[in-house]
């Protein structure tokens, strides 16, 4: 655990961000230093909604967070046809990046966010809790139990939502200007 907490910045006000941000909260060794939005009123409306600290600053810009010398990494939540321009410019000023899924609308987008990474010395995770959970190692372990399932083969699995009239109108997954690949890509 690091002797000081991790300073994190938040880059914009999704939905997703609310969970991520309670358990950035929870965390013994990390703290929420900064938000920013498009406008300073959204950022200062989302961190009172959202009970962040009263030291934690409020910025009307992606760019402030990210020139801010005090956050260590920033979680980036916004939607996918962003996260090329805003993960390469964090990884340029040497900020580690959590990035929400999914992370790339291709390859070649997931490249050069690799790369940017990579020769800036920072830490790149995904958004993809699932793959990070300590209960999918265990699921994993059940399930090769072959005394239990002899030799599994494959596993089928749905995994569905209710798209309301809200969802379907105004969801960022419905526009194809901000994420193209659709709830598929987020829920896939």
């Amino acid at each position: 655990m690091a002797d000081t907490p991790i300073r994190i910045g938040i880059l914009g006000c999704a939905d997703i961000a609310r969970k991520v941000s309670r358990a950035i909260a929870l965390s013994p060794n990390t703290t929420i230093h900064a938000i920013g939005s498009r406008s300073i009123e959204k950022a200062k409306r989302y961190a009172s909604d959202n009970n962040y600290p009263s030291t934690a600053k409020i910025y009307g810009s992606y760019e402030q967070v990210l020139d801010d010398p005090d956050v260590d990494a920033v979680y980036v939540p916004l939607p996918t046809s962003l996260h090329v321009e805003w993960v390469l410019l964090a990884a340029q000023k040497k900020k580690h990046v959590l990035l929400e899924k999914p992370v790339a609308l291709n390859t070649s987008e997931f490249d050069q966010i690799i790369e940017a990474c990579e020769s800036n010395g920072v830490q790149f995770m995904d958004g993809t809790m699932w793959m990070h959970h300590p209960r999918t190692e265990k699921m994993r372990e059940f399930l090769d139990d072959s005394n239990r399932f002899g030799q599994l083969k494959s596993v089928h699995s749905t995994f569905t939502f209710y798209g309301n009239p809200d969802f379907l109108e105004n969801d960022i997954r419905v526009k194809p200007d901000l994420d193209a690949l659709g709830a598929l890509g987020d829920l896939g």
